[in-house]
């Protein structure tokens, strides 16, 4: 089983990932500001109770996050940040096909309307391009920064 436990903010990729390897999901405490519902920029209790939590009751979900927590372990400053990216760009925002329609099973997306709506919904509301959509490649995964996710999801 999973414990969440409680923090101030964001973590490096090196703690996160450490405490996965413990079977420890570091939870913030805040809530999005009223004036954006749909969207936060920075994971909120919402996003960590409506998009992490119900995850980890997945046993194949929680051995899984233990194992790129226990991967972390000892890895290069290098190695972390692969992880992390693959990490990111799946279980954040990740992405599958069924029935030839992209359902979200990331966090990040799960958590926010505004985003889930603008990865899944055929016209891309809010949006004057739709997001790339790409295959899961863990090499690309690797090393496709994150820092506008939202533009570039990968499809598992």
């Amino acid at each position: 089983n999973f414990q969440m436990r409680p923090v101030a903010g964001l973590l490096s990729s090196r703690d996160f990932l450490n405490g996965l390897a413990f079977r420890v999901f570091f939870s913030t405490q805040y809530i999005r500001h009223h004036s954006q519902p749909l969207y936060t920029p920075e994971p909120d209790i919402c996003h960590e109770l409506l998009g992490h939590a119900p995850m980890f009751a997945d046993r194949d979900f929680a051995d899984f996050s233990q194992e790129i927590g226990l991967a972390s372990l000892g890895a290069s400053d290098d190695d972390v940040q692969k992880l992390a990216h693959c990490y990111w760009h799946s279980v954040e925002f990740g992405l599958c096909r069924e029935g030839g329609e992209n359902k979200a099973y990331g966090a990040g997306l799960l958590s926010s309307f505004g985003e889930l709506e603008y990865a899944c919904s055929p016209d891309h509301p809010g949006a004057e391009q739709p997001p790339e959509i790409k295959d899961w490649d863990p090499k690309v995964a690797a090393t496709q920064a994150f820092y506008n996710v939202s533009a570039c999801l990968l499809l598992g």
